[in-house]
């Protein structure tokens, strides 16, 4: 079979190599892998290395494919369903037992940039049949990132305001699931073409971060001066101080991936819960499975590429040049 493996830290780490194709043991599950989706995760362990120390390793971390074989007392799945290998393929559910516990594919493991993959029958989730294997592909790290701040470590509810960061595809995933949920989303970009395409999927408000600094202080005052109940943090330090100027007494800011350098919380004098998002356990994701077919909503898929070009995706995903989410479609 094809995959992607690298050896170092740098673009021309990537190499498409052979691989001999495993056979499913006890309790695994074999996936024809069709489609594969990028994460800022991916380009961050390219750039500054494996911290699992694993050389060579297949990237990516999140994929849809079609059950082709089953170990012995697979009862999960069968052959010719169409699944997703969940992000930490030891985490079923309820709390995070420990960081260092948990094993993700891409890092630790090897990940999904390959055409096979065997997996444990635990930790696979049947795709939606409401979506194709592009769209199913966002869930298990994008898609279930963006639950878990929502619906588990807050409770989104109508009335809620809620503030995302960015146009990426957490944002992104997040705006469909606030506003079928009957919040307000206030969303921000430099585009101006971004946020046009924000405001058509049912975006509240929109801010240009560029043109309005203090967009902290904006959101504020779009709250009638209450502040947010919610904002999605994907920037880190260089954005944490606007996003707490955002938020109500109370309120909450749900820290995802923490792009922009080393984040230290202070807020003086004011009551606000930060939160770690920890994209979520197995059972969270059939919960956003659930969700994706009651409420009809489809992930945006912006940019496909080939497994072949990879290394092209990655850039793509470095630049910032994308609105949703990038994927990689394995033929």
């Amino acid at each position: 079979m094809r995959a992607i493996e690298i050896s170092g830290s740098s673009f021309d780490q990537l190499k498409l190599v052979e691989k001999s194709v495993a056979d499913p043991g006890p309790g695994e599950v074999q996936l024809r892998i069709k489609a594969a989706t990028l994460n800022y995760r991916d380009l961050l362990l390219l750039q500054r290395g494996n911290p699992d120390g694993k050389l060579p390793y297949v990237p990516l971390s999140c994929a849809c494919g079609e059950v082709t074989a089953v170990g012995k007392g697979v009862t999960r799945v069968q052959v010719g369903d169409r699944a997703m290998p969940a992000f930490f393929q030891n985490w079923f559910s309820g709390a995070i037992p420990s960081q260092e516990s948990v094993r993700a594919l891409g890092g630790a493991l090897d990940g999904v940039a390959r055409e096979v993959g065997c997996f444990p029958q635990e930790a696979v989730v049947k795709a939606p049949d409401t979506l194709g294997d592009l769209e199913a592909a966002t869930l298990p790290c994008a898609g279930l990132t963006a639950w878990s701040a929502l619906f588990v470590a807050q409770a989104t509810k109508p009335g809620d305001t809620v503030l995302l960061l960015g146009t990426g595809g957490v944002s992104i995933v997040a705006l469909q699931l606030a506003k079928a949920a009957g919040a307000t989303v206030i969303i921000t970009s430099s585009s101006e073409s971004k946020l046009v395409r924000a405001r058509a999927m049912g975006a509240d408000h929109t801010i240009n971060y560029r043109s309005t600094p203090a967009w902290g202080d904006r959101a504020r005052e779009l709250t009638g001066g209450r502040g947010v109940e919610l904002v999605l943090e994907v920037g880190g330090a260089g954005t944490l101080e606007q996003s707490i100027r955002a938020l109500r007494e109370g309120g909450k800011i749900a820290a995802i991936g923490l792009l922009t350098g080393t984040t230290v919380w202070q807020a003086p004098g004011r009551a606000i819960t930060p939160l770690r998002i920890r994209v979520g356990n197995r059972d969270q994701l059939e919960d956003l499975v659930r969700g994706m077919v009651a409420t009809g909503l489809r992930p945006v898929v912006d940019r496909v590429f080939p497994l072949e070009e990879l290394g092209q995706a990655l850039a793509t995903l470095r630049s910032g040049a994308f609105f949703g989410k990038i994927a990689i479609e394995i033929r």
